[in-house]
């Protein structure tokens, strides 16, 4: 079963977590973490269906889920 973990703290992030990002409470993207800045501002997504690596900024209103929680990273 999956069940989405909203992440406040985009530093928790770990590269290789599948996310979801929504805003206004509609999904706007959905991908792998391929990297986040140290400060949690921007976070990089890998993105399915040939969308590519895109930047996303968590000061925009922009909300982070970690899906597929049968696995979870580990939190430091």
């Amino acid at each position: 079963m999956t069940t989405d973990e909203y992440v406040r703290d985009w530093t928790r992030i770990r590269t290789r977590d599948e996310i979801k990002l929504s805003k206004d409470g509609q999904e706007i993207a959905r991908g792998r973490a391929d990297g986040v800045t140290h400060d949690g501002n921007t976070l990089w997504l890998i993105q399915p269906g040939g969308k590519g690596r895109s930047m996303f900024d968590n000061q925009d209103g922009v909300l982070a889920f970690r899906t597929n929680l049968s696995n979870p990273s580990p939190q430091i």
